[in-house]
């Protein structure tokens, strides 16, 4: 069984829609995606396998995999973008990391320490990766 891993990606910048086109569709990164990446701040939020998974967005069985879906629906639809971190996509963020009853055991940050760097990241722009990128300082 494989583990995913989620961290959030926060850059300061917006991603060209040509470079965010890229990236969702996992193709060969672009320079300016590759900057973005290298310098971004990144936080584990946690993991999951394939049982937590859900054929309908918004409903995993697992805090980490249902921030991911909701981040790929909001990087993909209408256009292709980082979305932009806003008091909105925050609260949103949170509702979805909450608990629920029919969640699955996995390894997940404390909501609070979640909501400590959605905080200190308002106005950037959120990707999710499965492990941070190299710095190239």
């Amino acid at each position: 069984m494989s583990d995913y891993c989620l961290w959030l990606a926060a850059i300061p910048r917006p991603l060209s829609e040509a470079d965010a086109r890229v990236y969702w569709n996992l193709k060969e990164p672009t320079p300016g995606l590759t900057e973005a990446l290298a310098g971004a701040a990144y936080f584990f939020v946690g993991s999951w396998q394939e049982k937590h998974l859900s054929e309908r967005p918004q409903s995993g069985r697992s805090p980490a995999v249902r921030l991911f879906d909701w981040l790929f629906l909001r990087g993909t639809i209408d256009d292709y973008r980082a979305p932009a971190l806003n008091p909105r996509l925050r609260d949103e963020l949170t509702a979805l990391y909450r608990p629920r009853p029919d969640d699955l055991p996995s390894e997940s940050v404390a909501a609070h320490e979640l909501e400590r760097f959605l905080a200190g990241h308002m106005s950037w722009h959120l990707l999710p990766e499965e492990t941070p990128r190299e710095r190239h300082n």
